[in-house]
């Protein structure tokens, strides 16, 4: 997809009578965010409704939609220090029952899950000059990410071998990665190599970035819950995946990394989390070279993937 064919935001008005069958709540609605995945509603009930494109970025529409609803259901209940949203409801779109001018057939599914209170990591990080602050937000930020992976590994411990540990999620997206930069291609498999050493936590949510945890109280920091959202992209894996967007959120990479360690007890792994950072450089560099997202420039996200290569084999 070049950056000339973009897809336009679907309305509420349009997608509520595409949806007329599942009965809700009448429009407006109110636009939480609109991305090249899809684009999420506030209802105005007390829950969200995300659709989700078939194309976008790095994959598939289909797979990621499938991933966020299964982890929606492992995860429901999810509470504490660290919360997640309940699955109310969600489906596939079968394209093959729609008719060729129908305003869902560039979807492939949707989900309806409870609202998470608070304002996103990001809006509060952009809001602020003080230091301090930003560090104990970025400082929360790995703390939700340590207390997470513990609650999870309590779950799983729980279920016994019912449990199905989440699918190696990384090992394909550098597949995919090195397909759309072929130059690339050896390089990506050394990150995967490196990433599939060492333990592998069976449930990380694996996109922790700033737009994805809310902050339940945005007056007292140290003290809110903080939400999850965006599961896309749950997967198996080490740890360190958790912190591969910490140089991009906009606050002290350092607060994010000390917040985890102190949390969990334990020291991340420094090649683990230079290969980590690694394979978020090369998502970057693939996206730019898609054209999907509005911004990103090649030449820029080469010169970063290839200094993060670089300080990886140092």
């Amino acid at each position: 997809m070049s950056s000339s064919a973009r897809p336009t935001p679907i309305s509420d008005t349009v997608l509520y009578a595409a949806l007329a069958r599942h009965e809700l709540p009448a429009p407006p609605w109110a636009t939480l965010g609109s991305g090249v995945w899809g684009d999420v509603f506030d209802l105005g009930d007390g829950t969200v409704l995300k659709i989700v494109r078939h194309t976008g970025g790095i994959g598939s529409g289909k797979a990621i939609f499938t991933t966020e609803v299964a982890a929606l259901e492992s995860a429901n209940g999810l509470g504490g220090r660290v919360a997640a949203a309940r699955l109310r409801d969600a489906a596939a779109i079968d394209s093959g029952s729609l008719a060729p001018a129908s305003p869902l057939q560039d979807f492939c599914g949707w989900i309806r899950m409870s609202k998470l209170p608070g304002a996103t990591a990001s809006a509060l990080l952009s809001a602020t000059d003080d230091g301090d602050r930003q560090a104990a937000i970025m400082w929360r930020l790995g703390e939700a990410a340590a207390t997470f992976h513990r609650q999870m590994a309590e779950h799983v411990a729980e279920q016994g071998p019912e449990f199905a540990p989440r699918p190696a999620l990384s090992q394909e997206r550098l597949v995919q990665i090195a397909d759309i930069v072929p130059d690339m291609r050896s390089a990506c498999m050394d990150v995967a190599g490196i990433l599939a050493s060492g333990p592998q936590h069976p449930f990380l949510h694996g996109d922790i970035n700033g737009g994805n945890v809310l902050l339940s109280d945005p007056h007292h920091i140290e003290r809110a819950t903080a939400g999850l959202v965006d599961w896309g992209e749950a997967q198996s894996g080490p740890v360190e995946i958790e912190l591969r967007h910490m140089h991009e959120i906009g606050g002290p990479a350092e607060a994010m990394r000390e917040g985890y360690e102190e949390t969990a007890g334990s020291e991340i792994d420094p090649t683990r989390l230079a290969a980590a950072l690694c394979m978020n450089a090369l998502g970057t560099l693939a996206i730019a070279t898609l054209g999907t997202v509005r911004g990103l420039d090649p030449v820029a996200a080469r010169a970063t993937a290839e200094e993060r290569l670089k300080a990886l084999t140092a």
